[in-house]
This record gives structure tokens, sequence and C-alpha cells, in this order.
């Protein structure tokens, strides 16, 4: 009997870690008729890699667990894609586990991130640093509290970036110079976690 109720309790804790892993990779119906491909896979980190070249096994501010990516703080390393983007859409989810939250969203940048930034600082969210766009702004005025999810869409084409925030849109810059680059998630002294990261790479 106890045997029975311990593979039972496994079995669920599997199924738990398995519809973790499916939400995550989810795409509704119209985003994969746009070409929307997942860009994680709610079990590890796959496709991504860490700033500094820093190995997996050794970094402790960055985790995955039911289906997130978290980050509990920390200033290196950040995580970043394991390759370059030109046009894309990327959309995303995200939420601060405490209202003071800090970090960022990097587009075209070097390999180890740091330049072409929208801001995820309270009250600084959206606001582009680390590089100059015309039209840029911050739209702190659009983000949810700490502890509800945010969805942002990013929109980048040849020199124009366009941002969504939460459905509404946040503003329309031009003037982006890096014709490629990484995209990445930084660390920067705050808890915040990561879902359902898609992307649509627009070629001509």
């Amino acid at each position: 009997m106890k045997l029975r109720v311990v593979g039972m309790g496994l079995a669920v804790v599997l199924g738990l870690g398995s519809l973790a892993a499916m939400f995550a990779a989810e795409l509704s119906d119209e985003e994969k008729s746009a070409g929307f491909v997942s860009m994680f896979n709610g079990k590890d980190f796959t496709g991504w890699r860490f700033t500094g070249d820093v190995p997996a096994e050794k970094v402790t501010n960055w985790k995955v667990a039911d289906g997130l990516i978290m980050v509990t703080g920390g200033g290196s390393p950040h995580l970043s894609t394991d390759r370059e983007y030109a046009d894309f859409e990327m959309r995303f989810e995200w939420r601060a586990l405490k209202p003071k939250y800090n970090s960022g969203f990097f587009i075209r940048s070097g390999k180890n991130l740091g330049s072409n930034q929208l801001n995820l600082a309270h009250g600084s969210e959206g606001a582009f640093i680390g590089g100059k766009i015309d039209g840029a702004k911050p739209a702190g005025n659009l983000q949810k509290p700490a502890g509800e999810w945010n969805e942002w869409r990013v929109l980048v084409v040849k020199d124009k970036v366009t941002f969504t925030c939460n459905g509404m849109p946040a503003w329309e810059g031009t003037g982006l110079k890096a014709e490629k680059g990484y995209i990445g998630l930084q660390a920067e002294g705050a808890a915040l976690e990561f879902r359902n990261l898609r992307i649509r790479e627009i070629k001509e």
C-alpha cells in the first residue's frame, strides 16, 4: 500500500513537471500561424547561455522551476540567447516578486549584453538605456504591480522598435544602430520570474 502511494505521488510530481514544461512552451494558434517559436522549453536553459561564459553548473542566481525562468538577483551573469537575431518580434511575460525591482531586456546587444536595453526597473519600465532611440520613453504607468504578470511585446525591424505593454502601445522609436545582436535578460539585484518567451524572426 505504501509503495502504491509513493508511486502515485511520484507520478503526480512528474505529471506536474510535464505540465509546467508544456505550459512554458505552448503557443496560441495565432502565434503558430504567424511563425512564432518558443524560446524556452520549461525544463532547462537550452537555447540560452550565461554571460562571461560562466558554466551553467556554477550559476547560482538563475534557475528553472515550475515552468518558469527565475532570477534571484545578483549583478551577473546575465542570461543571453546563444545566437544573434536581426529583425524579430518577441513576446514574453514577467513579474516582480517585491515592489522594488530592477532588471532589463536586451535587444541586439553584444555577447556579454549591456547595450540596447529596455529597462525593467520599478518606475522606469520601458525606458531605453545603453543606446539611443528617438521616441523611447518610460512606460511605468502601463505596468501591473509586483506579484502580477506583465506581457511585453517588442518588435524590431531595421532601425525601428515598437514596444507594447499589457496590450497597450507604449512607444515607437527609431535610430537603433546595431543591425543584429543577442537578446537577453538582466540580473540586477532583484528577484523576478519570466515565462512564455516566444519569438518570430522576420525575414525580407
